[in-house]
């Protein structure tokens, strides 16, 4: 399996959270997987192991955006890109703020029974507000890619893409297509890579599911998941751990009951005002 991350600039808060899901990926990671890093700072990735780091130019990154100049279109490029490079590995892709808490063979057992992944089922866009409402009315019954848009084409959510192995080309080839052609009806940005990832990933594994029952995905709660993160390092590194021993303190703790206290604390917090 390829797993997948895009992460550019120099914010350490977010490398932080790249590396951490990166642990959480290794306390489970086979001799057959590998963790591709797309990004334009390769250094801070380049002594964890089963990671090859991809570099990415800013003229890279401007050509991906493509002729709309639509940031999150680079997404699907590189996701296209593995594909090209790997072709016949399952991918995953991972936002940064993600954690592995569930069985990684029963991910791989799904994708290799054809079973694509995102992280949730949000709906249909039709039932949406506002920018995402207005994307379904602008593209509600139009024909992209060979597929006619419809209320079965629900989106989801991206924090999480999985692709199996024989439909890696295939559905990032039209999510790409979709995406572009959206783009070109004029519709709204905001979510148009999720949905042309929703779409593809429907139309062409047998079934999509929801990981996130292996899966976390915080974007609600990164405030909290940070702090966690941050006094993670800063004890490992107090503690003089090494990477093993951190990875295996990773393997060893709940990370669902994390989960859990942070909801409690974020709900305290807007209860009483305060944060913690």
């Amino acid at each position: 399996m390829n797993i997948v991350y895009f992460v550019i600039g120099n914010n350490v808060v977010i490398h932080m959270q790249v590396e951490f899901s990166i642990c959480t990926i290794l306390s489970q990671i086979g001799n057959e997987d590998t963790i591709y890093v797309v990004t334009d700072t390769p250094a801070m990735y380049c002594n964890l192991p089963h990671v090859v780091t991809i570099p990415i130019t800013d003229e890279c990154i401007k050509e991906w955006r493509g002729k709309h100049d639509f940031f999150w279109r680079v997404k699907i490029k590189v996701l296209q890109h593995i594909a090209q490079i790997s072709p016949n590995k399952a991918i995953i892709y991972l936002d940064g703020d993600t954690y592995l808490h569930g069985n990684l063979t029963e991910i791989k057992a799904l994708l290799n029974n054809n079973h694509g992944m995102m992280h949730l089922d949000e709906g249909c866009p039709s039932e949406m507000k506002e920018r995402s409402l207005s994307m379904w009315q602008t593209v509600n019954g139009k024909t992209y890619a060979g597929v006619t848009i419809g209320t079965q084409h629900h989106m989801w959510n991206a924090g999480v893409v999985a692709i199996p192995a024989s439909l890696a080309s295939k559905a990032t080839d039209m999510a790409l297509t979709i995406c572009d052609c959206m783009l070109d009806e004029g519709s709204e940005p905001v979510t148009v890579e999720q949905y042309a990832l929703s779409i593809a990933l429907y139309e062409c594994a047998d079934h999509l599911i929801a990981a996130d029952k292996w899966i976390g995905h915080y974007w609600h709660y990164k405030y909290y998941w940070s702090s966690y993160i941050a006094k993670f390092f800063v004890l490992s590194y107090r503690k003089n751990l090494s990477l093993d021993q951190q990875i295996d303190f990773i393997r060893k703790t709940n990370l669902r009951m994390v989960h859990r206290w942070i909801l409690i604390k974020r709900t305290f917090a807007k209860l009483t005002g305060q944060i913690y």
